[in-house]
C-alpha cells in the first residue's frame, strides 16, 4: 500500500507520519504488531468517533484481481439508482484524497483537513484507553475517517476495499452487510500464504454469519476453501459468473477487458444483495452505471503517439488478464513494455504472464523504497530485447523514441508506477468517476 509522491498539507503530512517509510500505509513500526490489534485499535477509533460504520450499509471488497475495479463499478451502480455511496479503495494514483469520494467525487483538500483534524484527538485518547496498542497505522486512521466522512454526507452505503487479505485487515472491524470476494491469485504471499488456499482462507475472513457473500469464479482449491467458510459462519454464499459478451455489449460496460465482465456480474450482484437490506437499488440503472464509470490506471487507453496502455497489473492473475486484454482489444499486437515492480511482489510470475506480448522490454523502478532493482527485473525477460532504466521518464522516452508506426506501449507492473506515468503525460486526477 505505498504511496507514490503527492502534494502535502500539515494534516496530511500528520497522517503520513503513522507509516512505515519502507513498508507503506499499512505498517507502523511504532505499533503492536500482532495482527489482531489491525481491528481492535481501527474499532476503537470508530467507537471513539461516534460509530458512524454503524450508520451505513457496508459492503466490503475483498480478493487479489479486480477489487478496485468492482468497488467503483458498484458505487456507480448504486449511484445510478440514486443511491448516495462513499467509496474508499486503495491505492490512490496521483493524490491520497482518490482514497476517498462520495457519489464518485474526490473527497475535497478542506473536507480531508477538517476529517483529520476530527480523528486526532480519538488517537490520543486511544493512547490512553488501550495503551498496549501502540499508535495505529495511516491505514487504519484513514479507514476511520473515511467511514466519518461518509457517515457525515449523509451516505447510504459505504463502498469500502479492503486492504490486505481479508480476516485481520482494519476494514474488517466493521460489519458488512455484504461480503465480496473477487477473484483469488498470488499476492502478498509473505503475509498471507504461498498458496491460494492459503490466501483463500484469509480473503474469508470478510464473511459474516447470515450474511451474503457473492464471491467470483475461483479456482477450485480456492472455491473450495470459500464453500466451506461460508458453511461454518452461515453465510450465504452466491457465485457470481461473469457477463456474458453479449450483456456486457448490451449495457455499454465502459471498462475494458475481459475481465472486467467478472467485476461487473459480481458489482451487480451484490446490488441486488443490498436491495435485500431495503438499499433501493433499481434494475433498470444497470446499463447506466456500467457506462458511465471512468475508472483510471486499469486498462486504460491513452490516445497519443504512439498509444500507451496503462494497467497497474502486479502480479500472476492481473498479469495474465492485461496480456489476454491487450491480445483482444489491441487486435493482437505486440507491444513495448515499460515495467516497474515492488520488491514484494512475484516479479518471475509478472514476466511469465507479460512476455509472449513483448516486442520490447525498459524495466525501470517505482519512486519508491520498496522499488525493485529494474535489472533483475530485466534479467527475468529472454528472447526479447531489454534495457534498464533508474527512472520512468527515461524508460518512458526510450520506448516511444524506438516505438514505430502501429506500435503501442504499455506501462505496468506497479499501480504506483501508473500514477508517475500519469503526472508525466499530463493527465489530471480523476476529479469524478462519471458525470
Amino acid at each position: 500500500m505505498h504511496d507514490p509522491p503527492l502534494a502535502t498539507s500539515p494534516g496530511l503530512d500528520w497522517l503520513l507520519g503513522f507509516s512505515d517509510a519502507a513498508r507503506g500505509v499499512g505498517w507502523n513500526a511504532r505499533s503492536n504488531p500482532s495482527l489482531e490489534w489491525n481491528l481492535r485499535r481501527t474499532r476503537v477509533l470508530l467507537d471513539l468517533l461516534g460509530a458512524p460504520d454503524r450508520r451505513l450499509a457496508i459492503v466490503l471488497v475483498a480478493g487479489t484481481k479486480g477489487k478496485g475495479s468492482t468497488a467503483a463499478l458498484l458505487a456507480s451502480l448504486l449511484a445510478a439508482s440514486g443511491v448516495r455511496a462513499g467509496l474508499y479503495t486503495k491505492p490512490h494514483l496521483q493524490s491520497y484524497r482518490e482514497r476517498i469520494r462520495v457519489d464518485g467525487e474526490v473527497i475535497s483538500t478542506a473536507d480531508l483537513e477538517s476529517a483529520i483534524v476530527g480523528v486526532r484527538p480519538q488517537v490520543r485518547a486511544m493512547r490512553r484507553l488501550i495503551p498496549a496498542a501502540g499508535e495505529p497505522t495511516t491505514f487504519e486512521l484513514t479507514t476511520a475517517l473515511a467511514l466519518g466522512h461518509f457517515a457525515a454526507s449523509a451516505c447510504t452505503v459505504a463502498v469500502v476495499e479492503v486492504g490486505l487479505g481479508g480476516r485481520f485487515d482494519a476494514t474488517n472491524a466493521t460489519d458488512p452487510h455484504v461480503s465480496v470476494i473477487t477473484p483469488i491469485s498470488h499476492d502478498h504471499m509473505r503475509e498471507l500464504g504461498s498458496t491460494l488456499r492459503l490466501i483463500a482462507s484469509e480473503k474469508a475472513g470478510v464473511l459474516r454469519p447470515g450474511r451474503i457473500a457473492i464471491v467470483a469464479l475461483q479456482d477450485t482449491a480456492a472455491a473450495a476453501v470459500l464453500s466451506k467458510a461460508a458453511k461454518s459462519v452461515a453465510a450465504v454464499l452466491r457465485e457470481i459468473s461473469p457477463l456474458s459478451a453479449e450483456a456486457a455489449t448490451r449495457y455499454g460496460l465502459a471498462l475494458r477487458g475481459a475481465y472486467q465482465r467478472q467485476n461487473a456480474a459480481v458489482a451487480i450482484a451484490a446490488s441486488r444483495a443490498l436491495a435485500e437490506h431495503g438499499v433501493p437499488f433499481r434494475e433498470r440503472a444497470i446499463a447506466r452505471g456500467l457506462r458511465q464509470l471512468r475508472w483510471p490506471g486499469r486498462f486504460e487507453l491513452v490516445p497519443s503517439r504512439p498509444p500507451i496502455v496503462l494497467d497497474g497489473a502486479h502480479n500472476d492473475g492481473s498479469a495474465l488478464a492485461l496480456a489476454a486484454a491487450i491480445h483482444a482489444e489491441l487486435d493482437g499486437r505486440r507491444v513495448r513494455l515499460v515495467i516497474g515492480m515492488m520488491k514484494d511482489k512475484d516479479a518471475r510470475a509478472v514476466v511469465r504472464g507479460l512476455a509472449p506480448i513483448a516486442l520490447a522490454v525498459y524495466a525501470t523502478r517505482p519512486d519508491s523504497p520498496r522499488a525493485a532493482d529494474p535489472n533483475e527485473i530485466a534479467r527475468l525477460f529472454h528472447h526479447v530485447p531489454v534495457r534498464a532504466f533508474d527512472d520512468l521518464a527515461s524508460a518512458l522516452g526510450a520506448a516511444g523514441a524506438d516505438a514505430r508506426t502501429g506500435e503501442t506501449l504499455c506501462i505496468t507492473g506497479s499501480l504506483a508506477l501508473v500514477g508517475q506515468a500519469r503526472n508525466l503525460l499530463g493527465l489530471p486526477v480523476a476529479a469524478r468517476l462519471w458525470d
